[in-house]
Formats: C-alpha cells, sequence, structure tokens
C-alpha cells in the first residue's frame, strides 16, 4: 500500500476544507442573516423573519408564507417611512446650522432605516425569484383537463407576484428617499465643518470668554448627577490600571529577552519582540481594559448600567487606549531600557479626552463657553505633547548610536520607522503647535480642535496600520522560513524553499491590501475612534459596490479567489490519488487513464466556473449577450477554435488515438503525448514536439501503428557476414531480446536469414511490443543491444533498414 506524505495528505484535507467552505457560505449566510433578524428586536419586520412563518408544504394554494412576511415589512416600512418624514421635517425646518450632536442622532435613525430597506429588500427579491421560478413551471395559461390545484397555485402565485412587485416598489422608493437623506445630511455635515474651521468666538485672552466659560460651566456642574463622576473614576483607574500591566509585561519581556541573548543574535532578538510582541501586548491591554470596564458597570453602576448616550463614545475608546498602552510599552528598545511610553500616551490620553469630550457633548447640553475651553485644552494639549515627544524622539537620535548599531544587526527594518526618517516630524510638530496655540488666542477654538483631532486620527491609523504590518512581517519572516521551528513542518509537506518564498511574498501583498482598507476606515471614522467603529467602516469598504450589474467587492474577490485555489489542489490530489491508487489495479491503457483524467479536470473547472459566476451574482441570464457575442463569433474567427474543440471531447471520448500510440499523420510519424481539448502533442524522431489541431484527426487520414488489441511489429534486418553460423546468429539475437523488458514473449521473437548480398547474408529479427509502448526507444535498445553483443563476440554488422507492421485479428500483416 502506497503511504501518503504530511504533504499530500494536508493538501487533500485544506482543498476538501475549501470546497466545503465555499459551497456552504451562501446557506451560511442565508441562516445568518436569518439568526440576526430573530436577535434584533428594533424593527417589527425583524420579528417576523421568513424562516419562523409556517410554509404549506404540499397544498398548491400556499403562498409560501408570503402573506406573514409582508405584514412584518409594511409595518417596519410605514415606520420607517415615518421617521424619514420627521428626519426631513427637521431638515427642512433649520434655520441654521445645527449641532453636531442633532446632526449625529439624525445620521444613526436615517442609518437604522438604510438597514431596515436593505435587510427588506433582500427577503422580497428572495420571494421574488421563488415565485417567478414557480409561475415559469405553471405556464401562463392553463391546459386543457388541468388539475383545479394548479390553477388555484397560479392564480395565488399571481396575486402573491402582485404583492411582490407593489411592496418592492415601495422599499426602492424608501432606499431612494434614504440616499437622498444621507446625500443632505453629509452636505450639512461639510457645511458645519466648514463653518466650524471659520468660527470665531471670544479670544481666551479677555475676561468675557472666561465669564461665559465659568458660567456654562457651573450650571453644567449643577445639573450633573451620580452617574458621570462614577464613569470619570472609572476610567482613571482603569487607565492606571492598564498602564501598570503593561509595565508588569515590559518587566516579564525584559528577563525573558535578556535570558536569550546567550542563544541568539542581538538582531535575532530584537526582531523576535519588535512588533508582534507589541500587537499581542496591545491585545491584552485592550481585552483587560474592556473587562475592567464590564466589571466596574456591573459594581459602580445601578443594574441599568451607564446609559447608552452617556457612555457610548467614551466606553468605546477604552479598548483602544487600552491597545495603544499596552503597544506603545512594549513597542520599543526593550533590550536598552527605551520604551515609547510618551507616545503612546499621547495617543491614548488624546483618544481617550475626545470620547470624553463627544460623550460630554451628546449626553448633555454644554455650553458653548464650556465647549470652547474643553476643545481648547484638547487641540493645546495635544500639540504640545505631540511637539514634546518628537522633540525626545529627535534628541534620541543624535545621541542613540548605539541603538543604530544594535538595530544595523537586525534581519529587516522597521516599516514605520523608515518613512518616519523622511519625514521632520519635529519641525512639523512645532508648526502644527505654534498654528494651534495662535488659533487657540485669535478666539478660532474650533480650527484648532478640528485639526488636532485630525492629526491624532491620522497618527493613530498611521501608527496601527504600520505596527500591524510589521508585525505581519515578522511573523511572516519566521512561518514561511525553513530556518525556524517550523522548518521541519515545510519539510515534512515538502515544500521547497522558493514556494516558501513565493507564499510570503502573496501573503503579505494580501495582508497589505487588506491594511490599506483598514487605514482607510479608520480615517473615515467619525464621533472619536473606536474598534466598533472601524469594524462597521470595513464592513461598508468590504461590501463593495456594483459594477455593470454585477455586484464588486474585497469579500467575493477574496472567496473566489479561495474557490479557484482549493478547486485547483482538489484536483492536483485527484489527479494522483487515481494515478498512484485506483488506476494501478484496474486494467486500463494509458490512453483511457489520460482520457479520464482530462474529462474529470475539465469537467470540474468548468463546476467551479459556473459556482464562481454564481458567487460574484452572474446568472445565466446576464450571460445571454456573452452567448451572442460569441455565436457571432463562431461565424467568423472562433469557427476553427470550436471545431477543434468539439473534436477534441471526440477524440477523448472514442479514442481513435490517446496518448502512447504512435501514428502518421499528414506525412509525420511520432507518438502521442497528450490529447488536449483543442490540439494533440506528437513527438516526432527528431526529439521535437508537433502540435495539429484536433479537427485534423477527424478529417485527415491517420495512420495509428498502435490501434486495436494487437502488438506492433518491428522487423530489424541486418547484414551478417557470411562465415558466422546461422545458430549463433539466432541465439545472439534470442538472447539480446530476452534483456529486453518492452518485447513481449507472446507472440514470441523471430529471427530468419534472407538473401545473400556479396560477402553479407541478411538477417531479420522480428519482434513485439505492446499497444501504447514508446517503440523508438525499444527499438534503439534493441539495436544497441544486437550490436554491443556481436562486437564482444567480434562479429561487424550492419542495419540497412528497420520496418513496423502491424498484425490484424486473423494473422495477417498489414
Amino acid at each position: 500500500m502506497k503511504r501518503y506524505s504530511v504533504r499530500q495528505i494536508m493538501v487533500s484535507m485544506g482543498a476538501g476544507l475549501g470546497l466545503v467552505a465555499m459551497l456552504a457560505a451562501p446557506a451560511q449566510g442565508m441562516a445568518a442573516s436569518a439568526a440576526d433578524k430573530v436577535d434584533s428586536g428594533s424593527a417589527p419586520a425583524h420579528a417576523a423573519p421568513v424562516g419562523t412563518v409556517s410554509l404549506p408544504l404540499g397544498q398548491p394554494e400556499g403562498d409560501f408564507g408570503w402573506a406573514g412576511v409582508s405584514g412584518a415589512l409594511r409595518t417596519q416600512l410605514d415606520q420607517d417611512q415615518t421617521t424619514l418624514r420627521t428626519v426631513g421635517a427637521a431638515l427642512g425646518g433649520l434655520k441654521g446650522l445645527p449641532a453636531g450632536r442633532l446632526l449625529d442622532s439624525y445620521t444613526q435613525q436615517v442609518a437604522k432605516v438604510r438597514q431596515h430597506v436593505t435587510d427588506g429588500m433582500a427577503q422580497i427579491q428572495a420571494y421574488e425569484g421563488s415565485i417567478n421560478s414557480l409561475l415559469k413551471v405553471l405556464g401562463d395559461k392553463a391546459e386543457d383537463g388541468e388539475d383545479a390545484s394548479i390553477t388555484r397555485q397560479r392564480v395565488t402565485a399571481r396575486k402573491t407576484s402582485m404583492g411582490i412587485t407593489a411592496l418592492l416598489v415601495r422599499m426602492r422608493v424608501c432606499d431612494l428617499q434614504t440616499r437622498q437623506l444621507e446625500g443632505q445630511l453629509d452636505d450639512l455635515r461639510r457645511k458645519v465643518q466648514q463653518g466650524a474651521l471659520v468660527r470665531h468666538v471670544d479670544s481666551p485672552l479677555g475676561v468675557g470668554f472666561w465669564r461665559r466659560a465659568l458660567s456654562d460651566g457651573y450650571a453644567t456642574f449643577r445639573d450633573m448627577g451620580q452617574d458621570e463622576p462614577r464613569a470619570l473614576v472609572g476610567v482613571l483607574g482603569i487607565g492606571c490600571l492598564v498602564m501598570l500591566f503593561g509595565f508588569v509585561l515590559r518587566q516579564l519581556a525584559t528577563r525573558v529577552l535578556a535570558s536569550a541573548r546567550g542563544q541568539a543574535s542581538w538582531g535575532g532578538v530584537i526582531r523576535s519582540q519588535r512588533a508582534l510582541g507589541s500587537v499581542l501586548a496591545g491585545v491584552l491591554c485592550g481585552l483587560l481594559a474592556e473587562i475592567l470596564w464590564q466589571g466596574w458597570q456591573l459594581v459602580g453602576f445601578d443594574s441599568d448600567g451607564v446609559p447608552a448616550m452617556q457612555g457610548a463614545y467614551l466606553t468605546q475608546a477604552l479598548p483602544v487606549c487600552g491597545f495603544i498602552i499596552g503597544a506603545g510599552v512594549s513597542l520599543k528598545r526593550w533590550l536598552l531600557g527605551r520604551a515609547c511610553l510618551p507616545c503612546s500616551l499621547l495617543l491614548g490620553g488624546g483618544i481617550l479626552f475626545y470620547g470624553a469630550l463627544r460623550t460630554a457633548e451628546v449626553s448633555r447640553d454644554v455650553g458653548p463657553g464650556l465647549d470652547a475651553v474643553l476643545e481648547g485644552a484638547f487641540a493645546l494639549s495635544t500639540s504640545i505633547l505631540l511637539y514634546l515627544t518628537c522633540r525626545s524622539s529627535k534628541r534620541d537620535q543624535k545621541n542613540g548610536a548605539a541603538l543604530g548599531d544594535v538595530e544595523a544587526g537586525s534581519t529587516g527594518q522597521d516599516i514605520g520607522a523608515v518613512l518616519i526618517q523622511h519625514i521632520p516630524l519635529h519641525g512639523v510638530s512645532a508648526l502644527l503647535m505654534g498654528v494651534t496655540a495662535v488659533a487657540v488666542l485669535s478666539g478660532y477654538i474650533s480650527f484648532a480642535f478640528l485639526l488636532n483631532d485630525w492629526v491624532l486620527t491620522l497618527l493613530y491609523a498611521f501608527g496601527a496600520v504600520m505596527l500591524l504590518m510589521q508585525a505581519w512581517r515578522d511573523f511572516s519572516q519566521f512561518l514561511f522560513s525553513a530556518q525556524s521551528r517550523l522548518g521541519r513542518l515545510w519539510t515534512e509537506l515538502e515544500l521547497s524553499a522558493r514556494r516558501l518564498a513565493q507564499m510570503e511574498v502573496i501573503t503579505t501583498a494580501l495582508v497589505g491590501l487588506s491594511l490599506v482598507m483598514v487605514f482607510i476606515a479608520l480615517l473615515q471614522g467619525r464621533n472619536g475612534v473606536s474598534f466598533i467603529g472601524t469594524w462597521r467602516q470595513l464592513e461598508h469598504v468590504f461590501g463593495g459596490g456594483i459594477l455593470f450589474g454585477v455586484p464588486v467587492s474585497p469579500r467575493t474577490i477574496v472567496g473566489a479567489a479561495l474557490l479557484l485555489v482549493g478547486v485547483y489542489y482538489a484536483i492536483r490530489f485527484l489527479q494522483q490519488w487515481l494515478q498512484t491508487r485506483l488506476f494501478p489495479v484496474t486494467s486500463l491503457d494509458n490512453g483511457a487513464r489520460t482520457s479520464i483524467i482530462s474529462i474529470l479536470t475539465y469537467t470540474l473547472w468548468i463546476a467551479a466556473g459556473l459556482k464562481l459566476l454564481a458567487m460574484i451574482g452572474i446568472s445565466v441570464q446576464n450571460l445571454t449577450w456573452v452567448v451572442s457575442a460569441l455565436s457571432v463569433g463562431v461565424g467568423f474567427g472562433l469557427q476553427s477554435i470550436v471545431k477543434d474543440f468539439i473534436s477534441g471531447l471526440i477524440l477523448l471520448a472514442e479514442r481513435p488515438a490517446q496518448a502512447g500510440d504512435k501514428i502518421t499523420i499528414s506525412g509525420n510519424t511520432g507518438v502521442i503525448q497528450r490529447v488536449n481539448v483543442r490540439a494533440t502533442d506528437i513527438r516526432l524522431s527528431d526529439g521535437t514536439t508537433l502540435i495539429v489541431p484536433n479537427s485534423q484527426f477527424i478529417t485527415a487520414n491517420v495512420q495509428n501503428y498502435s490501434a486495436g488489441h494487437n502488438p506492433l511489429k518491428m522487423s530489424l534486418v541486418f547484414a551478417v557476414p557470411t562465415n558466422v553460423s546461422v545458430d549463433k546468429v539466432k541465439a545472439l539475437f534470442m538472447l539480446v531480446v530476452a534483456d529486453q523488458p518492452d518485447v513481449l514473449k507472446d507472440p514470441a521473437p523471430q529471427s530468419w536469414l534472407g538473401d545473400k548480398v556479396g560477402d553479407t547474408v541478411s538477417a531479420t529479427l522480428a519482434i513485439y511490443v505492446a499497444r501504447g509502448t514508446n517503440s523508438d526507444a525499444v527499438r534503439t535498445a534493441v539495436i544497441s543491444g544486437v550490436l554491443a553483443r556481436f562486437s564482444q563476440e567480434g562479429i561487424s554488422l550492419m542495419v540497412p533498414q528497420v520496418s513496423m507492421t502491424l498484425p490484424s485479428d486473423d494473422g495477417s500483416q498489414t
């Protein structure tokens, strides 16, 4: 029994899992969508999904549960249209620009309506397709003698189709209204931002500014309840605990790396902890921050916890702050005792401050004076801390020659460090601090706030993406390295160093594209930085769009790529299994085996192509214009290609000529190497390959020396000196033939003497080879053996001619 290697087993398992995942993806998506609709209680439409309506199976007059679903959808649609009218009336009644928190509230309402409409349209289109398919089966008109139940089912299906069409039109109108409102809100948001850039308040250098700030602050704190101080205490306490946890991680990593100095090079030690350890520490700190906040909610608040609008932005920013602090503490220079703590505190504190400010603006009516003070404090603190951090980094770069020497031994270089080296951060931060100070002191506080908010978001997005990219590079160099601990596994899988390098390059490119989308999602995030907001933006980015009526999205592209890779490895494994396991225990010849493998391969690729078209949303109806274009092309330039393709199918099915046959076609004699769908490869006697279109095998005369079940007879004629004994010549012939395994024993080889020419007499050796055997190789081996054997006996021979014949079934030769 043949033993399979680890590589063969894992490749087959991976291919099978890939195919199962691709085939199960639509069903899983439908199940997940139905589960989301059942769990969501925000809309009546989700309270009665398709899966919960009883389906009257076996009743021809049933509407497949459409009555219950349509009622829920209409109720939800009425509520959504009421919401749109309310928001539209509110926007139409505005006399000036609305506040930012009011725009956020309207945007959230419209986003919920948009989600309801999208889900409803998906359900309606699913029913529409089912009903239309049913109507096609039932037909437009009743036939003579038709059963009454079929007639009732046709009537019900038509009424259901009309109801589906009417509701779908309403849904599309609602979707259009939602898009219009979203555009209107986006325009208002841009106007608000543009107005904020030029909005002017009293200068902080004047007394009026502080008088108004104190008045608004007193009014705000007077109305403040007990939840706000508790939330503030919880956030500060969690921040301190996360910093302490990061410090412990730093000390632990320092000890671990110190013990590894004697076993690894400096570069290897730094590479092992540079980015990958930072990501792990950041994730741990982020999880710790979220767990601590959930625990504080249970301990410090009542059963209701923090109100939704009060803690939304602040609590969503906590895990991000924990991730930044954890990654910053563990990011750099553990061995030299230099951590990136100031930068991490700047980013984490700034994001947390922004979240608290947004929470305060949304949870209660903060006066303009207090709002200006908070925004100014945020802008000034952010710009000053950024300047101090960049100045400290510049000083470290000048005095850190030892660090540069250490990193020179590294096997790679930090991507972020390479980019930062070419950016004058110290000068840019000084300019930002100067512009912020001038803007705040001159009364343009909103401009300074938005500018620093944008800089903070850019720093967070850039730092996170560069950190993740460098972490993946470090991990991939360890994962795909033949010298790593996984090298033994790659050796078992029989993967070469070149294949590992290809996998590393491809995966790094895919991860890079994904991180570009993450960067875009981070920059597009509104209302603060949060993992939830980033995930929603990623869903929007991965949702893609419609291109020429076909939905195109990164998710679909990745799924299609995985399908093709899975099918490719599945076909390779199946071919190997057929050739090594099944075919050796059968009586199939080489030609039949090649035909089976070729037909099976083309069938699987066609099925994969149809599945791929279904995944990207292209049906047979969408391919009508493609078929029309191909039909026109067949009439002109593609006619010969189609003819060769059909001829190839005939050759594979009937097998008049197959791999291993020796044939003569159009005056060329050779052995068939491979029968493809369009052309056949024939190896000629001079070693070259002749590519013959398959249509010639149907239209031209082909002489097949290996046809049927009869063996191929080869007659080798030698010129033997007359002074050699006849019995000795025959004995030497039989000795040579006995050493050739491809020469058949039945029919037995024959030899005889012919005419005398001068001092020589012709001696003929007739041998038989099986169908599909390389007759040229057998002939060469026999002639070489005869010449060598006679040369050992001191007999000189000549080979005047070689002939090949094909015996018929009755024993005659053709």
